[in-house]
């Protein structure tokens, strides 16, 4: 049985919601009005999938994202609005949402079918959105970049061979993940977790698009350094497809970094071009 959590605080909303996911047989719903009731029910025991309103009383469905997924790591989560919100929308979608609906005519007829295509996908973030927009640094016409590869797809020669050369005795660990966080090529040790180090990579994406959320500033690319223990972590976006991290040394600097960083994408946006050149990855 499928377990969905319902979060709605209008009673004949929430009557109406209930009896349209109640329609697909095999999903046991429960029903929360506020935040708190929401907490305590995930708290409970975990869920398959959440549909969350973003007007609630004590909040907004948007304030337990984080929340819901450390009980329910997979879980799937939905978020209704009653008005059209591209903020509201991006910012659901860019901190784990995996799809996001208004609430009109055609909502009982839709959203069984989209909780069902959010259980069917191999990831919990499977509709989260494209956030930046092409880095001026790697510029290149966005019809020549091929789109991330899906779950089953082979690595892309080129690219495995671009990120072997970057690997050297002050460069330990290169990689490309898609904005999901999924590995798409990596020369890494076998003690990193690709998988975790891609999903908190797609968390910082997704924070960085938070400027325009929450400070009206359009992000266009980033590029980021972060002190871990034993070295330093390279981060930065190519042109709203991909997510490029290298593994430092402690001993490199700042400067030394972003010149890696820079480079790094100069050769993974060249071996994706490439790449493109011979495979349809549409």
């Amino acid at each position: 049985m499928t377990r969905i959590l319902l979060v709605e605080a209008d009673d004949k909303e929430a009557v109406a919601l209930d009896r349209t996911l109640r329609t697909h047989g095999d999903w046991d719903v429960v029903r929360a009005a506020t935040l708190l009731e929401a907490i305590r029910a995930a708290g409970e025991a975990p869920f398959d999938a959440a549909v969350l309103d973003t007007e609630l009383p004590d909040g907004s469905g948007l304030d337990i994202l984080d929340f819901l997924r450390i009980g329910s790591p997979n879980i799937r989560i939905m978020l209704l609005s009653s008005t059209p919100s591209e903020s509201v929308a991006f910012h659901a979608l860019s901190h784990g949402a995996g799809d996001f609906m208004v609430k009109d005519a055609h909502l009982d007829q839709e959203l069984p079918r989209r909780i069902d295509a959010l259980l069917d996908h191999p990831s919990a973030m499977g509709a989260l959105v494209e956030t930046l927009s092409p880095m001026r640094a790697y510029d290149a016409p966005e019809s020549r970049i091929p789109r991330p590869q899906t779950a089953s797809a082979k690595p892309m020669g080129a690219l495995e061979e671009a990120l072997g050369e970057l690997v050297n005795a002050s460069t330990l660990a290169a990689g490309v993940w898609d904005l999901r966080g999924k590995v798409v090529a990596s020369k890494t040790p076998a003690d990193l977790d690709g998988e975790g180090v891609g999903f908190a990579l797609a968390t910082l994406h997704g924070q960085v698009g938070a400027l325009w959320t929450y400070g009206n500033l359009k992000p266009t690319g980033y590029r980021l350094l972060v002190d871990v223990e034993g070295g330093l972590v390279a981060i930065t976006a190519i042109p709203g497809t991909y997510i490029v991290a290298l593994l430092l040394e402690a001993g490199v600097t700042p400067r030394r970094a972003m010149e890696r960083l820079d480079e790094a994408g100069m050769r993974v946006l060249a071996a994706l071009q490439e790449t493109g050149s011979g495979h349809d990855m549409a």
